[in-house]
């Protein structure tokens, strides 16, 4: 990169390494063109930033030492805030394994659930929480191993949740398509902030208390806003979310108690063995076995030949 002393350059980039010492930071990104590039910080900033996570840097050419030019750091922004879907989608296709379908298609498909909800209550308090984590939403993984742990898991293993949702409605037309669509969506919103993102490590409060709890929280806090604290739909909406781990041993404070939040546990269930099959089976030779798979109990499939 040329460099012009006292310019300014914007510079969207990923995170590679960051570096510290008594009387030093830095840290070495990767453009979106693969050329890695150094940047000086200030001390404060190094809270700012997350390793393998893309910002956009605002950096400024400074004369350092016998007339060295380097960059400094005056600005870091992350890119989800103020890029468009569509840059976004086409910065993370360069920097990251993403879910195997594109960001605008996972992100239309599931706010095309989102406004079918009906019911005003649950519609609200759902739209309201999807906001406020809309961006970060389509860049989280689902979990650090076992299943959609990939940047833009997190929104692809909902969005597949969700289409499974209304062929049960058609053959069980009891269940309340409101409750499922919204439960689906929140079920695993609050993993933004159990797992701390791209490096895949729990957060404190992720450790301490998960994202079934951390969720009805938050849900509760919403409903509380709206003055809807008291309704039969957000504890409905509640009992789905703090539920559908489906069982004590799985982290559930509470089994499911509604056909709606047991429909959710088995949709989660599903999508999570046999998203991590299909994976497997892809890298699997026919006539063979797979490795053994954690989801499944650590056992073996088998992959056919029949065409």
């Amino acid at each position: 990169m040329e460099l012009n002393v006292n310019q300014r350059y914007t510079i969207v980039a990923k995170v590679e390494s960051i570096n510290s010492g008594a009387h030093f930071c830095n840290t070495t990104v990767m453009t979106t063109d693969g050329e890695h590039i150094n940047l000086k910080l200030e001390f404060e900033q190094l809270s700012e930033l997350q390793m393998g996570k893309v910002y956009q840097f605002e950096a400024l050419a400074v004369v350092k030492i016998e007339d060295e030019l380097v960059l400094k750091c005056v600005g870091i922004t992350p890119a989800e805030t103020v890029l468009t879907d569509e840059a976004l989608e086409e910065i993370l296709e360069k920097f990251y394994v993403y879910a195997p379908i594109p960001m605008m298609q996972i992100k239309r498909g599931i706010e095309s659930y989102l406004n079918k909800i009906e019911n005003e209550i649950i519609k609200k308090i759902t739209k309201t929480i999807y906001k406020e984590n809309e961006k970060k939403f389509y860049l989280h993984p689902a979990a650090t191993k076992f299943h959609h742990a990939y940047v833009g898991g997190l929104s692809h293993h909902t969005y597949t949740m969700l289409k499974l949702v209304d062929p049960f409605i058609h053959v069980y037309p009891y269940l309340n398509k409101d409750l499922l669509y919204a439960g689906t969506i929140l079920h695993d919103m609050s993993k933004i902030d159990e797992i701390s993102g791209v490096d895949g490590e729990y957060t404190k409060e992720g450790l301490l208390i998960g994202h079934l709890v951390m969720q009805t929280i938050d849900i509760d806090r919403v409903a509380q806003s709206f003055g809807y604290a008291d309704t039969e739909e957000v504890l409905m909406l509640k009992h789905m979310i703090i539920s559908h781990h489906g069982q004590f041993n799985f982290g559930s404070p509470k089994k499911p108690q509604t056909g709606e939040a047991l429909l959710l546990w088995f949709i989660d269930t599903i999508d999570s063995k046999f998203t991590v099959l299909g994976e497997s089976l892809n890298d699997t030779v026919e006539g063979t076995f797979t490795q053994m798979l954690s989801v499944m109990d650590k056992m073996k499939f088998y992959k056919h030949k029949i065409k």
